[in-house]
């Protein structure tokens, strides 16, 4: 019997920021509004010590990001240690989110022992420059990627970002993330603009990732209200989805597929 994996993180897995709400680029389809959401470590420190009480309140990880500097990367060197000590010390998973990153940033990043990396993969040279406000190429953002794949094989996560720009370029994505050791392929969907056709370029990029025989999963950030959208995608080979509505897990039944649900972020599918 085929079993969809529903992911619910919640306050068991919740998103930690490292530079509170502050981001250098405040690309146009955030805005910094979702830094607003997560919880402020300013230290080190402090991230060990909400770790320690996150797992005695019976928390199942977390999610550590932050935003972005102008080269796009996400200020998490001075946390590697004490996320290191955490993997240690603690049953909890770890999902770093560290953006751009150098060779030796990577291996940093892996020596970590994050559980996942969690890599937003970006082919369209109009949204990095236009809409994130990025002066950098996808040229860079490969390079990133690869860095990371080969120094955390199987622990890279990428998320491709449906609709910001060209869906030739998505699906490029699509296919250089399929082409690496990676546990997971996430897609999102842009949130709060009008996109044509966004449930078929949902669809085509589901398609091509299961077509490379990948988990493909329905990440957070995706337009809400469209269980049939949700449905098409889980019949068209997605494996999970994060925060389905209550007529998504009803379809899900009236299918009799199993389903099991996961306290954590979609990027820890297995």
């Amino acid at each position: 019997m085929r079993t969809v994996a529903i992911y619910r993180p919640g306050k068991a897995f919740p998103s930690i920021s490292v530079t509170g709400t502050s981001c250098d680029l405040l690309c146009d389809h955030c805005q910094g509004r979702f830094l607003r959401g997560m919880i402020a470590a300013s230290s080190p420190d402090e991230l060990m010590m909400f770790a320690r009480r996150l797992e005695a309140e019976g928390g199942t990880g977390f999610l550590l990001s932050g935003g972005c500097d102008r080269q796009g990367r996400v200020p998490l060197e001075a946390y590697l240690p004490a996320v290191r000590g955490i993997k240690e010390s603690t049953s909890l998973k770890v999902n770093l989110h560290p953006g751009l990153v150098s060779e030796e940033g990577a291996r940093d990043i892996a020596d970590s022992g994050a559980d996942r990396i969690s890599f937003d993969l970006l082919m369209d040279e109009w949204t990095m420059k236009g809409r994130m406000h990025l002066d950098r190429s996808p040229d860079d953002n490969l390079r990133s990627f690869l860095s990371l794949c080969r120094a955390a094989p199987g622990r890279v996560a990428p998320h491709v970002l449906l609709g910001a720009g060209s869906e030739e370029r998505e699906l490029e994505a699509v296919r250089v993330a399929c082409d690496q050791d990676i546990p997971c392929l996430i897609l999102l969907s842009l949130l709060g603009e009008r996109v044509e056709d966004w449930e078929g370029r949902l669809l085509r990029a589901v398609r091509e990732g299961v077509s490379d025989g990948r988990k493909v999963l329905l990440g957070c950030m995706r337009p809400r209200g469209r269980p049939d959208v949700e449905m098409a995608a889980l019949e068209a080979g997605a494996e999970g989805i994060a925060s389905p509505s209550a007529l998504t897990v009803k379809g899900i039944k009236e299918r009799g597929w199993a389903w099991k649900e996961h306290r954590t972020c979609c990027a820890l599918h297995l």
